[in-house]
């Protein structure tokens, strides 16, 4: 397992900074194999499949799991990204990645060409020794993900791009059998917030959260395939404008406007006024302020929690991108429930917070 070999590109340098001044990287994030570490079977299975051998390989050191991902150049001049993982790997990492792989090789045909993913060309499945392998061959398209920080331009075309894919994920083929995404999202909810109390002892500010998390099943809820995952690692941008979403492992059945408020989270982060774009947008300007203020209490419980969890070895900077992505879910909530004396929480608690030293939870 290695980090990808650094590409002569800025965009892999970009970094950001925790708040307590911590610099980490946005997209050398991960430790995968590359392609001559995969087994000889499964490299001329990929041959195979592609109708071509494999002259060269750039692996994709973006994200956080640590599967195989490359860019695979072959002698006929054309290029192929390919995923493949194994039950060894599931087993190695104690999670199912290779799970993960199937159910996008499953969902991916039944969803429609119009949700801006990759073309996923053909599957493969075999097994090799006692492992059983799952390689997915896909489209290459020449993008790269945005700069981080965000600028506006390409933030712009992330935006237009879910107003282009919207109807067609509007389109939910029943065999998809998409969780609720509010099932997704709240059902370990309750663990979640013994696990912040046992940490952090109660307060105004989780008592607030609490009952915001409360209203996610009624305004959570809706009928489009929603991403779930749309970080800006999981988005590309190509030279001419053009934008795919790629990594649709666990797409859920929700309210069509919530994998924009996702990417506007970072965008947020890294200093971008974002409430001008939430209102102007087609899928988020009539969505309550209720309701997105539940989403950002909702994803603060998940990252509040998982920050810390144990670092895998894999992913080194896992942690710190989840204590990024609380501390400006927190920010960005308090500020608006701050303008919203309806929706306010204990100002006691508040006003604590902010002229606190510490960017921890009150007790």
């Amino acid at each position: 397992m290695s980090f990808a070999s650094a590409p002569d590109q800025p965009w892999y340098a970009d970094q950001v900074l925790m708040r307590d001044g911590t610099v980490i990287p946005v997209r050398a994030t991960a430790f995968r194999p590359a392609w001559d570490q995969l087994p000889i079977a499964v490299q001329e299975e990929v041959e195979t499949a592609a109708g071509s051998a494999v002259v060269g390989s750039a692996s994709a050191g973006t994200g956080f799991t640590p599967g195989f991902a490359s860019r695979l150049d072959l002698a006929d001049g054309a290029r192929l990204f390919v995923k493949a993982a194994s039950t060894a790997d599931d087993a190695l990492h104690g999670w199912p990645i290779s799970g993960a792989y199937r159910e996008e090789a499953r969902k991916l045909p039944l969803l429609s060409s119009g949700i801006g993913s990759p073309a996923l060309l053909w599957v493969r499945n075999l097994v090799v020794g006692e492992e059983r392998w799952v390689v997915l061959g896909f489209a290459y398209v020449n993008g790269r993900p945005p700069r981080r920080p965000w600028r506006r331009d390409q933030l712009d075309l992330v935006l237009a791009k879910f107003a282009e894919t919207a109807p067609a994920l509007a389109q939910v083929p029943v065999e998809l059998e998409l969780e609720p995404l509010a099932d997704h999202l709240l059902a370990r909810l309750d663990w979640r917030l013994q696990r912040l109390r046992a940490r952090d002892g109660d307060s105004g500010w989780l008592r607030t959260v609490e009952r915001l998390c409360a209203d996610g099943y009624d305004l959570l809820g809706g009928n489009s395939v929603v991403h779930m995952d749309l970080r800006d690692d999981n988005v590309l941008i190509g030279a001419n404008g053009q934008v795919w979403f790629v990594d649709w492992n666990w797409p859920v059945i929700g309210a069509a406007w919530v994998d924009v408020i996702c990417v506007l989270l970072s965008a947020r982060g890294d200093g971008v006024d974002v409430e001008p774009l939430i209102a102007s947008h087609p899928l988020t300007r009539d969505v309550s302020p209720r309701a997105v203020n539940c989403l950002l209490a909702t994803l603060w419980s998940f990252w509040a929690t998982a920050k810390h969890d144990a670092v895998p070895h894999t992913s080194p900077h896992l942690r710190n991108h989840q204590s990024w992505y609380a501390d400006v879910t927190r920010e960005w909530l308090e500020e608006r429930l701050s303008r919203s004396p309806a929706l306010r929480f204990d100002r006691d608690s508040a006003t604590r917070h902010h002229s606190a030293a510490s960017d921890e939870p009150d007790g």
